[in-house]
């Protein structure tokens, strides 16, 4: 691997919101790095740390409740101690000391935040594994501005026994992902690198707002819901916790499915239908819909793969529309451009699983 090699990988790890991340690139695997690459790996690392470090102090300075809870989340990734290699694979990154300002600005930020949903999302994701009461309160706020959104109880980590019972109450699972991708992009773009930092990231043909689009996604990546006690809640022999249950996992599968911003939950929704079907007729309409999403997710692939930078520019400038609110809207683009059908052909099936 060559130093420009490792350049390109770390660019293409989006800077790394965690540091580590830059290991999950495809190819990537800094096993093979010898004694000089792996110094100037660690450099870029340190690097990236401090700009991350050093925009955090500028956000805060604002006071304001959404800039303290991104200048919280910041901090604690650049003090958080890459993974050491290992035969079975990379483990996760770890916690190092905790910096008294990201407690600090997150009490702000909380105090502050009120009713709007994108500040308590961004507290909700700074404060994991920081402080509960502070993640407790940001999603209660946002409960309650939107009741019908289902979304804040996945992302605060609820258990799903005390609120699948009441399933009907929710109509929708929107995780503002967009909206908040844009405000991301938007906050990296007012506060880029400067030039000796720069120079150590190295160089990049990227426009300037296409890599702050790609830094904001990696950063939001890792704040995903996690979808996997809802899929165990709806499958097996936890279908006979209650007699609605079977009903109350098609009702959130329906809306994962149909009412939900990112393709992730759309999936999750899908896999609740199939699992919890009363006829053979409800199945084969949720396989029908699955096979759908897989044509695609697939050909989204396929055409942001074939592209020099894959798809980085048009993913940015697709982003920069309004009308482009959900994954599902970026990628009915996507295919429109390319003259791709949403629809899979007669009898197409997916690669197996």
């Amino acid at each position: 691997m060559t130093p420009r090699l490792i350049t390109t990988c770390l660019f293409a790890a989006l800077l790394c919101g965690a540091s580590a991340a830059v290991a999950q690139t495809p190819g990537y695997d800094d096993r093979q790095m010898d004694a000089g690459e792996a110094a100037q790996l660690q450099v870029m690392r340190e690097a990236v740390a401090a700009y991350h470090e050093r925009i955090a102090v500028e956000l805060a300075a604002s006071g304001k409740p959404r800039d303290l809870a991104f200048a919280a989340g910041l901090l604690k990734a650049a003090h958080r101690t890459p993974p050491e290699a290992s035969p079975e694979g990379d483990l996760p990154s770890q916690p190092s000391p905790r910096d008294p300002r990201v407690a600090r600005w997150l009490q702000l930020a909380s105090a502050r935040a009120g009713s709007d949903v994108l500040a308590n999302m961004l507290v909700l994701q700074a404060a994991d594994g920081v402080d509960a009461a502070i993640r407790t309160r940001a999603a209660d706020r946002w409960r309650q501005v939107e009741p019908d959104n289902l979304a804040p109880l996945l992302v605060s980590g609820s258990p799903v026994d005390a609120w699948l019972t009441r399933a009907g109450a929710f109509t929708r699972m929107d995780f503002h992902y967009y909206e908040q991708l844009r405000w991301t992009q938007a906050t990296l773009v007012a506060h880029p690198p400067r030039a000796e930092e720069q120079a150590i990231f190295g160089g990049t043909d990227m426009a300037p707002d296409t890599t702050a689009t790609l830094h904001a996604a990696d950063l939001l990546a890792v704040s995903m819901p996690a979808f996997k006690p809802l899929y165990t809640a709806c499958h097996g022999d936890a279908l006979e916790a209650t007699p609605t249950r079977a009903a109350d996992c098609r009702h959130v599968g329906e809306i994962a499915a149909e009412r939900s911003d990112i393709s992730l939950a759309s999936a999750i929704g899908l896999s609740l239908l199939q699992a919890n079907g009363e006829s053979s007729t409800q199945l084969a309409d949720a396989r029908e819909r699955r096979r759908r999403q897989d044509w695609r997710m697939l050909e989204w692939g396929r055409i942001s793969a074939s592209q020099p930078d894959q798809g980085a520019a048009q993913f940015a400038r697709l982003l920069r529309d309004p009308a482009v609110r959900s994954e599902q809207d970026l990628i009915d683009r996507v295919l429109a451009e390319a003259g791709v059908s949403g629809d899979p052909p007669a009898g197409w099936q997916p690669p197996q699983r």
